[in-house]
């Protein structure tokens, strides 16, 4: 019933969210020192034309080139120094992704200079032993990896590196703002709609208005969350009872009694996780579905237990413990056991790629079995002390990750679980207390994903303001911001884009008739829901927002609206599904599809420069949002979404025949966008991000498919504007993050591993064999 429980959902919803290079790695044998110079000589004309073999390759004194040798590592390395020559001085995007500081210490003599040359430019990694591996062999899979490097660096041949070229200027200027964990184009948009929502509520401020007033608990909202004075004046106060029931629990019973009272009294029991949404064999109703104890890191840091991130996190814990009246000794004791329960957890759930597969997640229980699960607990109590009793079964999301849990409920582990729940609770509550829990968090995303500086308490008082007084702020910003000739043109463009996928779905070769009608089907019951909803929430009517001085807090007015929402959502159990209900915010830079629904969702947020603009060239517009639309349809028909029948219910609607070479076609995919590298020694994941990338192909297919019927079409201005949307810059650590978790390939790969698969680009720029961009016809993919 808390906001984490809703990454099950926003899994399943799909979200389109946030390549280096074309070569994949592949088992292949050690290359040759002919076969390195071969590869050199096309990856490097571009930049130092008319180079020959004699340029970059040196023999022994009788002048034997040894082209039939496998080459050392060092050697391929000197000849692709001289092969690209001097070498740009990385800055922004590639001073922030390279390689830096590094001083190998097995490089020979000779090779010095020219190695020296590649580690200042960041494109080298070594080993953690702190040698380059000189006298190793290098395959020519591995040393194109290196070369794609070159390439983003120099920036400068769009055959080469489309997505680098287009973006180079703002890359190489490029930063992250402030606190920030990311730059690009879907951040800058959100600062730009974030700067329009502040306006609104400064123009509130300072100003009376009647009480009750939308404008009245907006205005007041925000000085409560400005107000870091009162706020460090209270210090924990606002969670000290439930601080002190949790310290002061005895057995388990009495710890499960003092988290019901935190569920009841706040919205924030952290030993029981249910969250209300459709049921997926039945989504016309609302279900009840149990997700498991959290774990504070994502499965694959438990994994590898990065000893940097495993001291950062304990070490957060033990801070967040001790603020809360704990001896370091005994917090940091505390902290050690449970990152170790955690783990635990960890070890058991589902992967990432997982967790959106309705084979995976969907696994109901009768209220019996539920209730079994739990040796320790009388799970019937605790649902009808969090009111969603009126079930009749629990769909139970990861059975391993709930199982572990329920046996981790026991006497012997109370002192654990009592740690436990009460960080829980401070990591749910920090931010509306004082500013030392806030500074903890500060320090934590510092070290686990290299964000830098902070944001200032006005930037804070809006974030937090926007986020609770949502139901209001979005209102004025649609009335502002998104006029109604936007929502028509944009709403004749799904449409187009529908009528084009259908074209697309009746000329398909691999799929039966019969599928292909049910394919339509699914493609014309589809809801679209563009810019803002027909009718807004109500929910914030029913609460007062009050000011210090009137006896509120930022802490009471946040939990205030918490509890409405919460009790709205336990209020929809077993009830039917409310289908022109938004899950979004108006003003989110961001698209959905939701499988439950059968329904994509375009907020007004992102329906905005450069995503769209009512003003912009045709092409321009199909190359940004039209793909954006165009991937969205697609999520109906990914490996998770075509599991979903018209009605958004779990139900197969393939022939046996045609879902295998469904998913004959899903491991061309997985394969062909596998193991890129993101930023050196970072590659992506094609099983993970399989979803979005089918989203991706299916979306630029059907959205160029409209461009093609277009009057000479500009087909420049379609693949330069996508390429623009996607630019994206961040931090090493939060790169190599996303790698293990984010569903969505990195926004390089997203670029330029997608359009290669298109012969339009091919033909609008040139592209040839030998080209970095360049893929035989043959080996290209394609789904929709």
């Amino acid at each position: 019933m808390k906001k984490k429980v809703l990454s099950l959902l926003m899994a399943i919803i799909m979200v389109l969210s946030v390549s280096v290079s074309a070569f994949a790695d592949e088992t292949s044998p050690p290359a040759t020192r002919g076969e390195i110079v071969k590869t050199l000589l096309m990856a490097a004309d571009a930049y130092q034309p008319g180079i020959n073999k004699e340029d970059i390759m040196q023999g022994s004194k009788n002048e034997d080139l040894k082209e039939n040798e496998p080459v050392k590592k060092v050697e391929a390395l000197v000849m692709l120094s001289k092969a690209f020559g001097e070498l740009p001085e990385p800055v922004g995007n590639d001073l922030r992704s390279g390689t830096f500081g590094v001083e190998f210490t097995d490089v020979p003599a000779w090779a010095k200079k020219d190695i020296d040359k590649l580690a200042k430019a960041g494109v080298l990694t070594g080993k953690p032993d702190g040698t380059l591996g000189a006298n190793d062999n290098i395959t020519i899979n591995e040393f194109r990896k290196i070369i794609a490097r070159v390439w983003t660096l120099k920036g400068s041949h769009l055959n080469d590196d489309f997505y680098e070229v287009i973006n180079k200027e703002w890359l190489n200027k490029s930063a992250i703002p402030t606190g920030e964990i990311m730059g690009g184009g879907f951040p800058e948009l959100q600062k730009q709609n974030t700067d329009k929502i502040e306006k609104i509520i400064n123009e509130l401020v300072g100003k009376q208005f009647e009480e009750g007033t939308k404008e009245q608990k907006i205005a007041d909202f925000y000085s409560t969350a400005l107000d870091t004075k009162n706020r460090n004046k209270q210090g924990i106060e606002p969670i000290q009872k439930y601080v002190k029931a949790i310290d002061g629990a005895n057995t388990l019973d009495e710890l499960i009694q003092a988290d019901l009272t935190l569920e009841k009294e706040l919205g924030l029991g952290s030993l029981f996780s249910f969250a209300i949404m459709n049921d997926a064999k039945n989504s016309s109703e609302n279900a009840l579905y149990y997700t498991g104890l959290a774990t504070g890191l994502d499965k694959s840091n438990f994994e590898t237990e990065d000893e940097k991130v495993k001291k950062a996190y304990i070490q957060y814990m033990t801070k967040l413990l001790v603020v809360s009246g704990e001896e370091e000794s005994a917090a940091k004791a505390h902290a050690e056991k449970i990152y170790e329960m955690e783990k635990s957890l960890a070890s058991v759930s589902l992967e990432p790629y997982e967790q959106g597969d309705v084979n995976k997640y969907y696994n109901p229980y009768t209220i019996e079995q539920f209730d079994d699960m739990f040796k320790t607990v009388d799970m019937k109590l605790v649902m009808k002390s969090m009111k969603v009793d009126s079930a009749d079964k629990v769909i139970v999301s990861d059975v391993k990750l709930a199982q572990k849990g329920a046996e981790l409920l026991t006497e012997t582990n109370l002192n654990v679980l009592k740690a436990y729940s009460k960080l829980q609770l401070l990591k749910e509550t920090g931010n509306l207390l004082s500013t030392e829990f806030r500074d903890a968090a500060i320090e934590f995303s510092a070290t686990l994903y290299g964000v830098t500086g902070e944001k200032t308490d006005q930037e804070i008082a809006v974030a937090m303001t926007t986020d609770t007084m949502g139901g209001y702020l979005e209102q004025m910003f649609a009335e502002k911001h998104f006029s109604p000739e936007a929502k028509k043109d944009v709403e004749q463009m799904v449409e187009k884009l529908i009528a084009t996928y259908e074209e697309r779905i009746k000329s398909l070769d691999w799929m039966s008739e019969t599928t292909k009608t049910k394919a339509i089907k699914k493609l014309h019951t589809m809801i679209v829901k563009i810019g803002y909803p027909d009718k807004w929430d109500t929910t914030l009517d029913k609460v007062a927002i009050k000011t210090y001085d009137e006896g509120g807090s930022l802490f009471s007015n946040t939990i205030t609206v918490t509890k409405a929402y919460i009790d709205n959502t336990k209020a929809k159990l077993g009830k039917p599904v409310d289908r022109t209900e938004w899950l979004t915010s108006v003003y989110t830079v961001n698209a959905f599809y939701n499988t439950f629904n059968n329904e994509i969702t375009f907020p007004a947020g992102i329906l905005q420069a450069p995503f769209y603009d009512i003003n912009a060239k045709p092409e321009a517009n199909y190359g940004a949002i039209g793909m954006v639309i165009g991937h969205e349809i697609s999520h109906a028909f990914d490996n998770n979404g075509s599991a979903y029948d018209e009605n958004g219910n779990a139900n197969n609607w393939w022939t046996e025949e045609d879902f295998k070479k469904f998913e004959e076609k899903n491991q061309e995919l997985i394969e062909f966008y596998n193991d890129i590298e993101i930023i050196p020694g970072v590659l992506n994941d094609g099983q993970l991000t399989l979803s979005e990338n089918v989203a991706d192909l299916g979306g630029m297919a059907a959205s160029l498919q409209a461009v093609s019927k277009m009057s000479n079409p500009d087909y420049k201005a379609y693949f330069e504007s996508n390429a623009e949307i996607w630019k994206s810059t961040t931090t090493k650590e939060f790169a190599a993050y996303l790698s293990k978790n984010d569903v969505h390939s990195a926004a390089k790969i997203r670029v330029n591993r997608t359009i290669v698969n298109f012969q339009q680009f091919y033909d609008t720029y040139g592209i040839k064999l030998g080209d970095g961009m360049y893929v035989a016809p043959e080996d290209r993919v394609s789904i929709w």
